[in-house]
């Protein structure tokens, strides 16, 4: 079990995407906001000791901060059991990522290494974040090591607050942090917080939410909730295909007629008279998955009102 909910964390935060909303939404650190996320890439670790490389759950990322090349180190711990090691740890493998450079850059300068732990397990995390707590200050100050790792707890972070920030992450945390009886009652709000995700990164996150519902033994309707999630999927690709489609029309329209107005006519009279009644359709479906009126407006933009009609 722990394997998995492992291997789940690892799959999901080894995309981009996952990682920049992580770092944008959870650490609060001034320099995230010019980090530029078009670069961000994610490099082996075979730098690190053979002995660790199977054992230790870390993604290695680099992207590009004021034109200068920086790296994310981000662990995954799941253990139950605290790691009052945790720094220890951290900087041996940024040491060993130095060590693996062989030479000093030309520049003179180390990248820098920005170190983040994803800590998802039930007890309460209370190791030393910071090195020099574990050294004994009997020697000047100057000597001894300075170095810290940034925490992210996700069992510290409100639900109320993971409604707020609506993203692909939050949801994994909103998820992690509800019992499964809670996420059979919640299923709405957690539709809520991912309603404005592209269609590829809901299909990343219902697949790790299927993996996740598999390892759940308790007794709930695990075909209901993973229908609704198949809905907006649905209703998402939906959305693409005739926003594609109609973008097609208006291209080969303006081909033809060579005009701006006629695209912009064409763009007026797609929105009449195809995508409305689409939208009608997909809002009825919607329902019919049982899915909340309130959620169905903001998804396709109906008034609740317009929406009820449809039913009668």
């Amino acid at each position: 079990m722990a394997f998995e909910h492992d291997r789940r964390y690892k799959r999901i935060f080894s995309y981009p995407y996952f990682l920049q909303k992580l770092l944008e939404s959870f650490v609060h650190e001034s320099f995230i906001k010019n980090l530029d996320f078009s670069t961000l890439k994610r490099v082996d670790k075979s730098f690190i000791n053979s002995d660790f490389q199977e054992k230790e759950s870390d993604l290695i990322f680099t992207i590009q901060f004021k034109k200068k090349t920086i790296y994310i180190f981000l662990l995954l711990e799941f253990q139950s059991t605290m790691d009052k090691m945790m720094t220890v740890r951290f900087l041996r493998y940024i040491m060993e990522l130095y060590e693996s450079f062989r030479k000093i850059p030309e520049t003179g300068l180390f990248p820098a290494v920005f170190p983040v732990l994803l800590y998802s397990g039930d007890t309460l995390w209370t190791a030393k974040e910071e090195i020099s707590s574990l050294i004994e200050k009997s020697i000047p100050k100057r000597y001894i090591p300075m170095f810290r790792y940034y925490p992210i707890f996700e069992n510290k972070i409100p639900k109320q607050s993971l409604e707020k920030i609506q993203n692909a992450v939050s949801a994994i945390f909103y998820i992690e942090n509800s019992s499964p009886q809670e996420l059979e009652q919640e299923i709405d709000i957690l539709m809520d917080i991912i309603k404005d995700e592209d269609l590829s990164v809901v299909k990343e996150l219902a697949g790790w939410f299927n993996n996740y519902l598999s390892g759940v033994s308790e007794s709930i309707d695990k075909e209901s909730i993973s229908q609704k999630l198949e809905t907006l999927m649905e209703v998402k690709a939906m959305f693409a295909t005739k926003l594609k489609e109609h973008d097609e029309k208006l291209i080969k329209q303006g081909i033809e007629k060579g005009m701006e107005k006629g695209i912009e006519k064409g763009i007026e009279k797609g929105i009449e008279k195809g995508i409305e009644k689409g939208i009608e359709r997909t809002a009825l479906n919607m329902l019919e998955a049982g899915i909340s009126v309130e959620i169905i407006s903001k998804t396709t933009g109906l008034t609740e009102k317009e929406i009820l009609l449809l039913s009668e």
